[in-house]
């Protein structure tokens, strides 16, 4: 089974021993990008990488040495949260730091059934969820740049009834976690859109992983009801706040995608930044490379454009604002 089919049939995979011999963290602490490439077999639109290990006064989960509730990592890159996780074991804990893993298409599944209610808020609540990186709004489950998406904080914001029952599903289905215990050398790489992660406690100090957020153009599967479901939902949204301002639009998953062309030369912009040779990608796409350079300028100038204006785009208030809207009919 290749390793994207064992991402589709169950949200993760593990290299071990000879599987994970020719990939080695230092490669993804040194060349995360190519790292990924060979990893899922596809060039990525863009990897976000950082150390987990614990360090004095850490603020997050990943900097300290405490358990990590599960979770999403829901940061955001042309509208979506990364399709992949990768975890690259550096070293391991002296004692405890397991790594947690919890289907969220099983976990939807069972609260449809036992649940209803809930099952339809997760779907159609507008609502902030807060995170470390800047907070998220929307439903838990939605459609963020065409890809179905589970979204789900490590802790319970107060007031938000919605995030506390869904804290107890999860917590009821704590016998349907899934406990990594990783060696040096080894590799996860899981389904972010789907799964959700956590780590117990550990005591030593040494535990040290290098992860890799991608993004790619590819979308894993996910079930079709559900999909349709949030489709359904978005387009209703939508239709409401036909007349919010387009940042609003876009922080709520509401924006329209953009061209397939202009995804491409984002890419092609991308690549060159990272160091990637122009005559590299100009024969590989076939294309001059006075254009490569012309696209590379008129990105910078268009961030260089936004950024000297409202460079946070909608503010918290705003998103606020649009989902009371909601909510009041």
């Amino acid at each position: 089974m290749s390793l994207l089919d064992e991402l589709a049939a169950r949200g993760f995979s593990v290299l071990r021993g000879d599987d994970a011999a020719a990939l080695v963290p230092d490669e993804a602490a040194r060349a995360p990008w190519g790292f990924a490439e060979r990893l899922l077999g596809a060039r990525p639109l863009l990897v976000e990488r950082q150390p987990i290990k614990a360090v004095p006064g850490g603020r997050s989960f990943a900097a300290s040495s405490v358990a990590a509730p599960l979770h999403t990592d829901s940061q955001s890159f042309a509208g979506a949260p990364p399709a992949v996780q990768i975890m690259a074991c550096v070293r391991p804990a002296e004692r405890g730091g397991g790594c947690l893993l919890l289907d969220g298409w099983a976990l939807l599944s069972t609260i449809e059934r036992d649940d209803p209610e809930l099952f339809h808020a997760l779907f159609t609540v507008y609502r902030r969820i807060p995170f470390v990186f800047g907070d998220f709004f929307g439903p838990t489950v939605s459609l963020r740049g065409g890809a179905l998406s589970f979204t789900h904080a490590p802790v319970v914001p107060p007031g938000d009834a919605i995030a506390a029952h869904l804290a107890r599903s999860v917590e009821a289905s704590r016998r349907e976690v899934i406990e990594l215990s990783l060696d040096a050398g080894d590799i996860l790489i899981v389904d972010n859109r789907r799964m959700l992660h956590g780590r117990r406690a550990f005591e030593g100090g040494a535990r040290e992983f290098v992860r890799l957020l991608v993004w790619t153009e590819a979308q894993l599967p996910s079930p079709p009801a559900y999909r349709a479901l949030a489709a359904q939902v978005a387009e209703a949204a939508s239709r409401r706040l036909a007349a919010a301002p387009p940042a609003t639009r876009r922080r709520l998953g509401l924006g329209a995608p953009p061209p397939a062309e202009a995804r491409r030369r984002l890419r092609l912009v991308l690549e060159m930044l990272r160091g990637v040779p122009p005559g590299v990608l100009a024969a590989r796409e076939r294309i001059p490379e006075p254009q490569l350079y012309r696209l590379r300028d008129a990105a910078l100038a268009a961030a260089e454009e936004a950024l000297a204006g409202d460079a946070e785009g909608a503010d918290d208030g705003a998103l606020a604002e649009a989902i009371a809207r909601m909510s009041r009919g």
